[in-house]
């Protein structure tokens, strides 16, 4: 599920569809909502879920997550992992 055309709003988008499906209490948050203030933990973000999101979005945008991006920080909020996927994918 490779995007032809990656802009940040795309990017968004795949990245908020993905959350919903592996965080279904994502699908309770309005989608204006502020993405910095959702907890992934507090929907249920855990290490499995964590893990099976990272392959999620390496195959959804055939781009790997660096080392240094695969920390608890990255993973704090909805805000947090769009600016990681966002490096990610849309590198010049």
């Amino acid at each position: 599920m490779v995007a032809t055309e990656r802009t940040p709003a795309t990017v968004s988008a795949t990245l908020r569809d993905l959350l919903e499906r592996h965080l279904p209490r994502m699908r309770g948050i309005p989608r204006d909502a502020d993405p910095a203030a959702v907890s992934l933990p507090d929907l249920g973000l855990d290490s499995m879920s964590a893990i099976e999101l990272v392959l999620a979005v390496e195959e959804a945008f055939g781009a790997r997550f660096p080392e240094e991006l695969l920390v608890r920080e990255t993973f704090a909020s909805p805000a947090a992992l769009e600016t990681a996927v966002l490096s990610m994918v849309l590198r010049p």
